[in-house]
């Protein structure tokens, strides 16, 4: 935990959960009830609001007190019987109710921030199959709940919404009877029923995560998350910027990012990316994007050693990350990581803690360690599920890495 000012180095503060939220419907159900709603934010700052139904035609929605018509973006389709509705909305509306759930819309420049990503419940061999069924092995639910108590002006979810790949092994208790595999079902599952708390809380920031690949899960991406008109599948977008009060967040999709083997192509298109994000940065700026610049990792193989992550965007970036750049906010590593840098270079923040499973912890002290030719002046890691928040501060943000039921995490 600690404060992100311009370049400044980390301090020890701690902050206090919030109250309850209370949220109830302000209108009835005029139409039949949405499997979700939400509200989310696009590029130059368009307010979107989305439904997910399994009825025949969009749900009733309102904006104070007029009328919205939801329109669809995505029909029912084999593996996925529900259809996806949307509409734009004036940013000077305070109320959205959709299907009779009420979402608010702060105005004004967010005094609260809540992060969190990696959320889903990880069925896969290779990886492992955590206890779907138990809130404490995967405790997303819970995350979600602790998000909206903490009545956030703005949640950024940083990406991986789907990690149910493979079926639950036969006589596994723990992830029996689980959905799996790219469909709503498994959407609904991983995501949109245990976010409903926090969807409902705040307007959102969705990054694309690679499990969102079209090898994975893009086509549900493109059809729930993606904020530009409905595409087919396609593994590189475009950037684009979100102007948040003074704050400028940068967009990067980058599943085409590989961690350890850059890809002469990859490189050279990114570091398109950031170039044309320049113009758009300002002098305060955050980068989002899935994959960090500059994330440590714990040796698979148990050894005392890190890895940094991700080479392909540390190439990209090395004379062409905007220099209005101050937060670079990322998940992907399994980990909760805040890492200062000696020199120009932003801080890199990493909410990987979610809910899936976690990395093992680095025990190890990483200051002073080289890290794409800077050198690390203060770090605070952890592996623990949780969420991060974000509030401002006169010189910069204070950041508190919270935990499952949203407390501050004790910190070194």
């Amino acid at each position: 935990m600690g404060r992100l000012g311009r370049r400044a180095p980390l301090l020890a503060v701690m902050l206090l959960a919030s109250v309850g939220l209370a949220c109830s419907p302000s209108e009835p159900r005029s139409s039949p009830p949405a499997a979700a709603v939400w509200l989310q934010l696009g590029p130059d700052g368009t307010r979107l609001a989305r439904a997910i139904t399994t009825a025949s035609t969009c749900p009733a929605a309102r904006v104070d007190d007029a009328a919205l018509t939801l329109t669809e973006r995505a029909a029912p389709g084999p593996a996925y019987g529900v259809r996806t509705c949307e509409a734009v909305v004036a940013p000077q509306v305070r109320r959205v109710t959709v299907a009779g759930q009420e979402i608010p819309n702060p105005a004004g420049p967010p005094q609260r921030i809540a992060v969190l990503g990696d959320t889903g419940c990880r069925l896969k061999k290779v990886d492992g199959f955590q206890a779907c069924n138990d809130p404490q092995q995967w405790p997303f639910a819970r995350i979600a709940q602790s998000v909206a108590r903490y009545q956030p002006d703005l949640i950024i979810d940083v990406g991986d919404y789907l990690y149910r790949e493979e079926a639950c092994p036969t006589g596994n208790t723990g992830c029996a009877g689980s959905p799996w595999g790219q469909n709503w079902d498994t959407w609904n599952a991983d995501f949109f029923a245990p976010a409903a708390p926090a969807l409902t809380a705040a307007p959102w920031v969705f990054v694309r995560g690679d499990h969102e690949s079209c090898a994975r899960a893009g086509d549900g991406w493109f059809r729930f998350l993606e904020p530009r008109p409905m595409t087919a599948c396609t593994d590189m977008t475009a950037p684009y910027t979100i102007p948040v009060g003074s704050l400028r967040l940068l967009m990067m999709d980058t599943v085409n990012a590989n961690d350890t083997t850059p890809d002469p192509t990859a490189v050279q298109t990114y570091a398109e990316q950031f170039r044309a994000l320049g113009s758009d940065a300002g002098e305060n700026a955050w980068l989002l994007s899935h994959r960090p610049l500059w994330g440590l990792i714990p040796d698979p193989s148990g050894a005392m050693k890190l890895s940094v992550v991700n080479a392909t965007l540390e190439q990209a970036a090395r004379d062409t990350l905007p220099a209005g750049v101050q937060l670079v906010l990322t998940g992907h590593v399994h980990l909760a990581e805040v890492l200062d840098f000696s020199g120009a270079r932003p801080p890199q923040m990493i909410a990987g803690i979610g809910g899936t499973l976690l990395l093992p912890e680095i025990g190890e002290n990483v200051v002073g360690m080289t890290v794409d030719d800077a050198t690390l002046t203060a770090a605070t890691l952890t592996a623990e599920h949780g969420f991060i928040t974000l509030e401002p501060q006169q010189d910069g943000w204070t950041a508190t890495i919270r935990n499952t039921d949203g407390a501050p995490q004790p910190t070194a």
